[in-house]
């Protein structure tokens, strides 16, 4: 028989082109079990519903074999969303998908409470509830990869705006006129400060005739990624080093932009790049304080992720638990 004084647990989900993955969570943001799955992305929004609540059910089957019941569950998604009538409305690297009501169609086959939140929201709110936000009201999350996506907590809550899309930091406009992003915006933070566009930059510079270690590893695999520049940039290779600091004044200028709009106490950095660790962090600080205007005091605190994989999931599930 389940343990009525069992703690509360519900499953967090999140939605990636080429993974998805989950967990069982408490509401203080303790990860019991997870696991992931390919998301199959090519079948369409059908297959790959029908493989999320798949997930659950096994989830849910661990958490009955633990005497635990549970009632809800979180789903993540990429992109632009709809929080409010459960639609994911355009997301990236995943087929086909335009207006899927995925909320109806998880509910109706798993038969629980089910909520949607940008993936993006809900690593910020498990940084802020378990991770790098500790103790802290107001937070922004930069998550740098591909692209680079965010979130924002505001007085211990998450902020979506007027149209529940609030946090689409990596499209703000740091360069007027600059690079094509994705978007269709020119000079998007994305297009400018990205995994994406650190590599692209360093090849660039290569092209020109620029001197490297990279042009070699770029010979012989063909392409370049961001872990092969930091390696270059920690071995003293300037050309590598050019390409990294443009990259870091651009996230600074995000960070000064954030500070004025938001005023946190702390800006997290996650995804791919915030792995290189110091590397990234000390860079964005120091050309924080060349470029930043002292008119609101001290800066936010910079600092990187805790949770690695696991904050999407984690801030699924905790967020299912606040719409509770």
């Amino acid at each position: 028989m389940p343990n009525p004084s069992a703690t509360p647990v519900a499953i967090g989900i999140d939605l990636g082109g080429t993974a998805i993955k989950g967990g069982l969570v408490t509401a203080s943001g303790e990860v019991l079990s997870k696991g992931h799955t390919l998301t199959e992305a090519d079948g369409g929004p059908d297959h790959v519903i029908a493989r999320i609540a798949g997930q659950i059910e096994l989830f849910r089957s661990e958490a009955a074999s633990r005497g635990m019941t549970i009632s809800r569950a979180g789903i993540g998604a990429p992109g632009i969303l709809s929080h409010k009538n459960g639609v994911v409305i355009a997301p990236p690297n995943l087929p086909g998908w335009r207006n899927v009501p995925i909320v109806k169609r998880l509910v109706e086959a798993t038969g629980l409470h089910v909520n949607l939140e940008n993936d993006a929201n809900n690593a910020a709110y498990a940084e802020f509830i378990r991770g790098a936000g500790r103790g802290c009201s107001n937070m922004v999350l930069l998550t740098i990869g591909t692209g680079i996506g965010g979130g924002v907590i505001l007085d211990g809550r998450l902020f979506r705006g007027a149209f529940e899309n609030a946090g689409e930091l990596g499209h703000t406009i740091v360069q007027a006129g600059g690079r094509l992003c994705g978007c269709g915006q020119r000079g998007c933070l994305e297009a400018h400060a990205s995994a994406t566009s650190l590599t692209a930059r360093a090849v660039e510079l290569i092209e020109r005739g620029r001197p490297s270690t990279l042009a070699e590893v770029l010979r012989k695999q063909g392409a370049l990624d961001a872990r092969d520049i930091a390696t270059a940039v920690a071995a003293g290779d300037l050309t590598a080093l050019e390409a990294w600091n443009e990259t870091c004044r651009f996230l600074a200028i995000a960070c000064i932009n954030i500070q004025h709009a938001f005023n946190p106490e702390r800006i997290v950095f996650a995804g791919g790049l915030s792995e290189t660790g110091p590397l990234l962090k000390d860079a964005i600080a120091a050309a924080y304080r060349d470029e930043a205007s002292r008119i609101l005091g001290d800066p936010p605190e910079i600092r990187l992720a805790e949770l690695g994989n696991d904050a999407g999931f984690v801030g699924a599930a905790l967020s299912a638990f606040a719409e509770a």
